[in-house]
């Protein structure tokens, strides 16, 4: 059974150096990753009623973070069995306590100097993992001043 990890992320391929460290650390022979989006539930009817979780994961994806998700797998495909993405709508510890729980993750990697740059409705989660009962490892890396997408992508996969 291969081992299930959560990492947030804000979309943007920096926030993936979490993932490629995290695999490298990692030694189970599988791993599923769950890349989770923390987001603010709107309370308008008409886009609740028209919600949909994949609409909004697509609209937040950006070529280069598909290319950078792509590279990911074909690099460690003898690693990564699977890659998710989950949004987490809460306000409070014991909700994302739950969350995490239902997803039966075993880990939880968060980025320890790289801040979260979260679009539209987005929060960042990281402040509450670390309030909770919740067990997680924080890795580092040089954080880069990059503006550009491509940039970022071709910083990742530098190393």
């Amino acid at each position: 059974m291969a081992t299930k990890i959560l990492i947030p992320t804000d979309f943007h391929v920096e926030s993936l150096n979490t993932l490629k460290l995290a695999v490298n650390l990692i030694e189970a022979d599988k791993v599923d990753v769950v890349l989770m989006y923390a987001e603010n539930l709107s309370s308008s009817i008409t886009e609740l009623l028209f919600y949909n979780p994949k609409k909004i994961v697509e609209s937040l994806k950006t070529s280069e973070f598909e290319e950078a998700i792509s590279i990911l797998k074909n690099r460690y495909e003898t690693s990564i069995n699977s890659i998710s993405y989950e949004i987490f709508h809460g306000y409070r510890v014991a909700a994302l306590e739950y969350f995490i729980e239902s997803k039966d993750i075993d880990l939880i990697y968060l980025p320890k100097t790289y801040k979260l740059k979260m679009p539209k409705n987005g929060f960042d989660p990281i402040p509450m993992i670390k309030k909770s009962n919740l067990t997680y490892k924080e890795l580092n890396w040089e954080v880069g001043n990059h503006t550009s997408e491509e940039v970022q992508l071709n910083t990742l996969f530098s190393n």
